[in-house]
């Protein structure tokens, strides 16, 4: 028995890797959806920010145009005022050139508002172009980036895959029937080890002769809570330690 624990906790340490290196693959998706969701957001808000631009202008260039036509409007009424001929006319052609200038004095003042307005929306444009200019370039090294780890956890999956193979070639079919179903109903965590009399997954005590058999090696069990296979912890003393003293792995790919 005490084989078919040990291929079993081989199996299960390869396929938490596996779980691993799927959970990290998952993750480069949504990275790079982020990325491209905030570049999107500050694109549009540039775009924004373009569009009031040309509105203003556009409005700024309407009010030069209605201010042309009324110093047209003065012009036309001193030329009127030096040609009257009553008081009555002159009093009358006065007012028009006072009520015409006060709306002209109105219209360029409105219009330096609007000039100011543009000066700034210019800047704040600047500032964001700059913005931009520099979230894409990150945006570039970083899908550069991710794309390179997410080849390398790609090869690295596929070969933890094949390797996955050969293990459980190494198990008798029954358990591995059983850890297979056990281990796609529990998050990819089928085998799991008994320390301290419970199971490390659902922290549910084991029945002390189930544990006496488990030291021994006697016997793979079932835990009655979660359902999931169990083995003694004490058969792999490495697992125990912490993790500064385990001896230390070659670097492998995603980590």
């Amino acid at each position: 028995m005490k084989d078919q624990i040990e291929a079993l906790h081989r199996l299960q340490t390869q396929d938490r890797r596996l779980v691993s290196i799927e959970r990290k693959l998952g993750a480069i998706p949504r990275r790079k959806q982020e990325m491209e969701r905030d570049l999107e957001k500050l694109e549009a808000m540039l775009q924004t920010e373009l569009d009031k631009l040309d509105t203003s202008r556009s409005f700024r260039m309407d009010q030069e145009r209605q201010l042309e036509e009324e110093r047209e409007q003065i012009r036309s009424s001193r030329t009127r005022i030096s040609q009257v001929k009553t008081p009555r006319e002159l009093n009358a052609a006065q007012r028009e050139l006072d009520s015409t200038r006060r709306l002209a004095d109105k219209r360029q003042t409105e219009i330096g508002g609007i000039d100011e307005a543009i000066a700034e929306a210019e800047a704040r444009i600047k500032a964001m172009e700059g913005g931009l200019s520099d979230l894409r370039e990150s945006v570039r090294a970083e899908l550069e980036r991710l794309e390179k780890i997410e080849a390398k956890l790609t090869r690295s999956y596929k070969k933890a895959r094949r390797n996955r193979g050969s293990l459980t070639e190494k198990i008798d079919k029954p358990h591995l029937r059983r850890y297979e179903r056990v281990r796609k109903r529990g998050g990819g965590i089928g085998f799991v080890a008994v320390r301290d009399r419970r199971c490390t997954a659902c922290k549910m005590a084991v029945a002390h002769q189930t544990y006496v058999a488990l030291r021994n090696a006697e016997i793979i069990a079932l835990c009655e809570s979660c359902g999931r296979m169990l083995y003694w912890g004490g058969l792999f003393p490495d697992e125990d330690k912490p993790e500064e003293t385990k001896p230390k792995a070659a670097p492998s790919a995603g980590e």
